[in-house]
């Protein structure tokens, strides 16, 4: 629970204090003579320990921050899917005719840019549309509210968007190889994110957000697609509270 989150708050706090007094306090072997300025070293050292204490303390406030955001867009998109919100959307679009293009053959990481791309022109983070065969049944989902592994999922809680989205536009900004990690290929895209949202105030949602692809080891479907935006979790729920047109 949130008290004992606090309790180890204090008690990791508290060691850092501690161990910043006996640094301070304890002085080596023959430390004057070493060094005569030792009281101004002291000072700069508990200077350092309090602001060490400071991005402590400001690193576990963003995780609390993280945690609530999170839990609080989880509880949502659990409560739509309970209320049937976008269940048509989602049925209209696992039904309807499609055409699945081939598979790509290994290496073929141009490929996978291509059809990157014509999933943005379709504006597959605003509509869930987007092109199965490079992606992994199993690929790891994650934004700064939450994170997930199942294309299918991510496709189903993108479309518990749609009936409250109004004027969207998905934007590529640009999209490049971004070298490798953990021997695999890794792309990196930028785009820009504008909707209203169907609330009485009508607010207006802008996020310049960046997608890390993490490609498999064949280099041909995506195993982790990882979302990074210029505004906290946080921020980017306060936007919903802010009016926007009339």
């Amino acid at each position: 629970g949130s008290w004992m989150q606090s309790s180890v708050v204090h008690s990791q706090a508290g060691r850092l204090r501690s161990g910043c007094h006996q640094l301070i306090n304890s002085t080596p072997p023959d430390a004057h003579a070493l060094r005569p300025g030792c009281r101004t070293t002291g000072q700069r050292t508990h200077m350092l320990c309090q602001a060490g204490q400071r991005s402590s303390m400001r690193s576990q406030k963003r995780q609390k921050d993280g945690l609530l955001v999170a839990g609080l867009v989880v509880g949502l998109t659990e409560l739509l899917r309970v209320l049937g919100v976008g269940k048509e959307a989602f049925d209209e679009q696992s039904q309807g005719p499609q055409v699945t293009p081939r598979r790509l053959w290994r290496g073929d990481i141009r490929g996978v840019v291509q059809r990157i791309k014509a999933d943005y022109k379709q504006g597959y983070i605003i509509t869930g549309k987007i092109d199965d065969t490079i992606y992994e049944p199993d690929c790891f989902f994650a934004d700064p509210t939450v994170s997930f592994s199942g294309l299918a999922l991510w496709k189903r809680n993108l479309s518990l968007l749609v009936p409250f989205l109004i004027d969207p536009s998905l934007q590529l900004v640009s999209i490049n190889r971004s070298g490798r990690a953990e021997g695999r290929e890794t792309l990196q895209a930028v785009w820009d994110l504008s909707t209203y949202l169907t609330l009485p105030w009508r607010p207006r949602i802008q996020i310049r957000g960046t997608t890390e692809y993490l490609l498999s080891e064949d280099s041909n479907t995506v195993e982790e697609h990882i979302e990074s935006w210029d505004v906290s979790g946080a921020e980017a729920l306060l936007q919903i509270l802010r009016p926007g047109r009339p």
